[in-house]
């Protein structure tokens, strides 16, 4: 039983650091930096599956501030 839980714990870590990886670079390129990689693992492996909810949440919020901050011109046809 706690090999599966070890092996839930960290497929949770894995996933979370390459969703908050995914989340970082809605942002920009620039901040996923290797003090920022560090520290996501570090969080990663300590939270696990809390994490993965944190960083799927980071996610949808990352994706949907891309969208609202996005350049978009509106037309008006009178």
């Amino acid at each position: 039983m706690a090999v599966v839980w070890v092996l839930i714990w960290g497929l949770a870590s894995v996933l979370a650091y390459y969703i908050t990886e995914a989340a970082c670079f809605c942002f920009g390129r620039t901040l996923w930096d290797r003090p920022t990689k560090e520290c996501i693992a570090i969080c990663s492996i300590l939270l696990g599956p809390v994490f993965l909810l944190i960083s799927v949440e980071l996610l949808v919020l990352a994706a949907l501030g891309k969208g609202l901050t996005g350049d978009s011109t509106r037309t008006y046809k009178d």
